[in-house]
């Protein structure tokens, strides 16, 4: 079985790779690759295959998934498109992602598993993750978390973990650039110490559950 993966950026990358690993362990039968995007973009008019690609999920979805459809026709395979919720209505959105692959034909099989609100809400979902990956976490602040919610979930993430908090990490790292460097790390460093089946996150859970009704009997 092959999963081709289309995801929104290089932190849910890393940490999609470490969970299919684990995932491999158990399960030989199976390969898969990443394609991370720079950021989820938008919806565009026609949300159909066009010539200039973005670099944006949203914008590029139909496209590659119009390519890898094609590409992956003659073996048993998926596509697994990985993207935050953000403020979204999830079932609005999940309506909207279904639409562009029946207008663009996707014949391959293929899922949408939307992250709410964002996939650090993941991370945040195995709390003795968190505590091996940062034994200073500040577990008041996790505890505070309702998970799944949608509260700016990066920002409980950086003030559980970083030394001095959310304030802290603001002045240290100002940049769209430090915090994408950051969430890469905390996927990372957490993902390692993840337990697939203990995760707290409903969102996490549904991913989880479409790729296992998907691996060799």
């Amino acid at each position: 079985m092959y999963f081709q993966f289309l995801i929104e950026d290089m932190s849910s990358a890393e940490l999609v790779k470490i969970l299919m690993d684990k995932i491999a362990e158990k399960s030989q039968k199976i390969e898969y690759d990443c394609k991370y995007f720079h950021g989820l973009g938008g919806f565009t008019k026609k949300n159909t295959v066009k010539e200039t690609k973005t670099g944006k999920l949203l914008n590029d979805l139909a496209t590659y998934l119009k390519g890898f459809s094609k590409s992956l026709q003659n073996i048993q395979a998926a596509i697994i498109v990985v993207l935050d919720n953000d403020d979204r209505d999830t079932n609005n959105f999940q309506r909207q992602l279904r639409e562009i692959a029946e207008q663009n034909e996707i014949k391959t099989d293929h899922v949408f598993c939307i992250a709410v609100e964002e996939v650090e809400a993941w991370l945040l979902g195995d709390e003795e993750a968190v505590k091996a990956a940062y034994p200073s976490a500040k577990l008041q602040v996790l505890h505070s978390y309702v998970q799944d919610s949608i509260c700016g979930t990066w920002e409980v993430l950086a003030d559980t973990v970083y030394p001095g908090g959310l304030a802290k990490f603001r002045k240290n790292c100002p940049t769209y650039v430090d915090v994408g460097k950051y969430k890469t790390i905390w996927a990372k460093e957490i993902g390692i110490h993840m337990n697939i089946s203990k995760n707290k996150s409903p969102s996490f859970q549904t991913f989880i559950s479409e790729i296992q009704k998907r691996l060799p009997a």
